[in-house]
């Protein structure tokens, strides 16, 4: 793997090792503390070298640094600087630093905007597994990829990849990766992944690509590759898998982003930035408003979701809660029925941990590339998948 990064830890006090006790994962600002000071960058292409300055003492346990205040990254000791790979160029991206206390408070944040010139294209990936879009053996799966070919490597802001070729991906020029795998009759469990995508070889390249900082689409069964390169437990894997033969139906199948709807505890997630640009509307007598992905007739239902009820938490106050804190993600849709908070199948994961790429997970079976009959809503999928692969890419 090429330009592997490290991120340059100095500990300034021995007891500061440990770790911090994090009650919320994104605990309250309090102007009072100390911050950092004199915060600044140099860079070498789009590596950014951040340092700061800081005055420390025994309240403290820990650095936050987050870019555009998302997704921030938590560190176990005081540094003084971090290491940050592939920033997104042309454009100026804001991060900021801040010090965590031993009560789980945070100080208020020092920023530094960074803006890196460069003048080659950053790309979209999406892993084949053959040599030739013809040898994919599933229609949704030939359908995804002539999309892919028409909407991003004739736009030139996409490439296809071989799977044999991962372990040579340079992050500078493909900033992530879509696997997508659906497949009728395959047995559940990622070491079932056909095409080599369960080989411990390419298993352990694509952890390789996320701990680096690259980031993943994993649609439909490929979700399961989570649980492969570690970034989520055994526990937590897809435990609900389908992959039979389906039927006809007459309704419209669609995708729930009202997590929760009319309970006292819901989660909203309509607005959400992968939902730009969709239709969305009542159906099928349903009481909210969700987005419509299959119209009436042949459909497949291949699930690779989660059912939160099968699976334990120890903190939150119900199942999405108790997901979120303990997977560090957002649960953004479930099946257009569903108004329990137990099921989810589209989740964004942030930064976590060894883990320096985002993960977007969708494995609703209302995601269809090739419905026999020819999908009404086809534009649905297509937006939706534009929009988290922008999002990924940049």
């Amino acid at each position: 793997m090429k330009n592997r990064y490290v991120w340059i830890v100095v500990a300034l006090l021995a007891g500061c090792l440990a770790s911090c006790n994090n009650i919320e994962p994104e605990p309250a600002a309090n102007a009072n503390r100390k911050k950092v000071y004199n915060l600044r960058y140099t860079n070498e292409g789009r590596t950014v070298f951040l340092t700061w300055d800081m005055d420390v003492d025994t309240t403290m346990c820990g650095i936050q640094i987050a870019r555009n205040g998302e997704n921030p990254v938590d560190v176990d000791s005081l540094i003084t600087s971090y290491t940050v790979r592939h920033v997104t160029p042309n454009q100026d991206v804001l991060y900021t630093v801040k010090i965590r206390y031993n009560d789980s408070i945070v100080s208020e944040g020092t920023s530094v905007r960074v803006h890196i010139n460069y003048d080659q294209q950053v790309y979209a990936g999406y892993l084949m597994s053959v040599g030739s879009i013809a040898e994919l053996p599933d229609d949704d799966e030939r359908a995804a990829a002539e999309w892919f070919d028409r909407a991003f490597v004739q736009q030139n802001r996409g490439r296809f990849i071989p799977i044999w070729e991962l372990a040579n991906v340079n992050l500078d020029e493909v900033a992530c990766l879509w696997v997508h795998i659906d497949r009728q009759g395959m047995p559940m469990g990622w070491q079932n992944l056909p095409g080599g995508f369960g080989d411990p070889a390419f298993v352990a390249n694509l952890k390789a690509y996320v701990e680096e900082g690259g980031n993943l689409y994993l649609s439909t069964h490929a979700t399961q590759l989570l649980t492969a390169i570690g970034r989520i437990t055994e526990a937590q894997r897809p435990n609900e898998v389908s992959t039979g033969q389906g039927g006809y139906g007459a309704d419209v199948w669609t995708m729930n982003a009202y997590l929760g709807a009319g309970s006292e505890t819901s989660y909203d997630r309509r607005g959400y930035s992968f939902f730009d640009g969709m239709k969305l509307d009542y159906y099928n007598d349903y009481e909210y408003t969700s987005f419509p992905m299959l119209g009436p007739g042949i459909r497949e239902d291949h699930n690779c979701i989660w059912n939160l009820s099968d699976i334990k938490f120890t903190s939150g106050s119900d199942k999405i809660r108790g997901w979120e804190l303990a997977t560090k993600s957002t649960a953004l849709a479930t099946w257009g029925q569903n108004t329990e908070l137990n099921y989810i199948g589209l989740v964004d994961f942030a930064i976590s941990g060894t883990y320096r790429g985002r993960i977007v997970a969708m494995g609703l079976g209302c995601y269809e590339w090739a419905q026999q009959d020819g999908n009404i809503y086809q534009y649905q999928i297509e937006r939706l998948t534009e929009n988290i692969i922008e999002s990924l890419r940049k």
